[in-house]
């Protein structure tokens, strides 16, 4: 089979695509045809070696994707051979999805969305359940509350506006330019800040009439967390799910106790193989309802891996896509 791999760590230079074995599933395994398979910021750390994994070069890289199941092993019962799937989860432990085959636990299988093509559905793996388990499963998010998302246009940025606002919330989302603000208003949000014509801090207090969001989103924390405390309610809560540049953030400490401030962190794979599911099976529902859908800025082949990873690199909006 074709496959994306590095047999070093660095840039997109060191991507790959070369021919490899098809692998067998083991009894306990599942072996999915990938249709589809999506390009993450995971990735790229993956790539760079700084996300450390326990599989060392050379690998496959990937996270997500959907497809067909093309094997069982003898032991699987609940996944059967032509199920249409879709998957989140690989090329931590295992070989990734950025390949014509790919193996996964029967648990990672979860049917796809019923009316979603596979580079859909394959768009909607980690951005979605990222999203999902920072509002509900760490910011306890409530219907009537409402959020900010630091960065709607981006991939779960642009989850995240959508699930808060299926689930009840009232969403304010900041973005970089007006295609932006187009993007995450017509997604569902009820404002959107442009950090380059807009103060944001004024504009949230602004639109909550003083009184500030009951929870944020982060997705840059490096940069916006001291700002953010400025932002939310007393009581409020702070999700951060994403680093952004710099290793260490510093907060202005009086406020937050003044708030009674919360300041929460979330790592999805600690949700386990089975959370995940769980997730990717309820945003599914959202799907089914027409009340999320995946937002694809690009869609290339798989033997383009190193120039979609230049386009993650650069302002993109929506997610990439790689089709074998």
């Amino acid at each position: 089979m074709k496959a994306v791999r590095i047999h070093q760590y660095g840039g997109p230079e060191v991507l790959t695509y070369e021919e490899t074995g098809t692998p067998a599933p083991a009894p306990n395994q599942v072996l999915v045809r990938v249709m589809a398979a999506s390009v993450n910021p995971i990735d790229v750390a993956v790539r760079e070696n700084r996300f450390p994994t326990p599989k060392d070069p050379p690998k496959t890289l990937g996270s997500d994707g959907a497809g067909v199941v093309e094997a069982v092993g003898a032991e699987v019962a609940d996944v059967a051979v032509g199920d249409e799937v879709f998957f989140s989860g690989l090329g931590i432990g295992s070989e990734g999805s950025y390949a014509e085959y790919a193996l996964m636990a029967p648990l990672q299988a979860v049917p796809k969305p019923v009316g979603l093509s596979f580079v859909d559905a394959a768009a909607m793996g980690l951005v979605f359940p990222a999203a999902y388990y920072a509002l509900v499963n760490r910011g306890a998010l409530q219907s009537g509350e409402t959020v900010l998302v630091q960065g709607g246009a981006g991939g779960v940025g642009s989850a995240s506006v959508q699930l808060a606002k299926a689930l009840g919330a009232t969403v304010l989302t900041t973005v970089n330019h007006q295609k932006g603000a187009d993007l995450v208003l017509g997604l569902g949000a009820d404002h959107a800040i442009d950090r380059h014509t807009d103060d944001v801090t004024e504009a949230v207090k602004r639109l909550t009439d003083g009184r500030g969001v009951d929870l944020v989103h982060e997705l840059v924390a490096s940069e916006n967390l001291a700002t953010d405390i400025g932002l939310i309610a007393k009581g409020g809560r702070i999700v951060c799910t994403g680093q952004g540049p710099n290793p260490e953030a510093a907060i202005p400490l009086g406020a937050a106790i003044g708030l009674d401030a919360s300041i929460l962190f979330m790592n999805l794979g600690n949700a386990g193989r089975a959370g995940v599911a769980a997730i990717m099976r309820a945003v599914s529902e959202l799907v089914a309802q027409g009340k999320v859908r995946p937002v694809i800025g690009a869609t290339l082949p798989l033997a383009d891996a190193r120039r979609a990873h230049e386009l993650l690199a650069g302002e993109h909006i929506g997610k990439i896509v790689l089709v074998p």
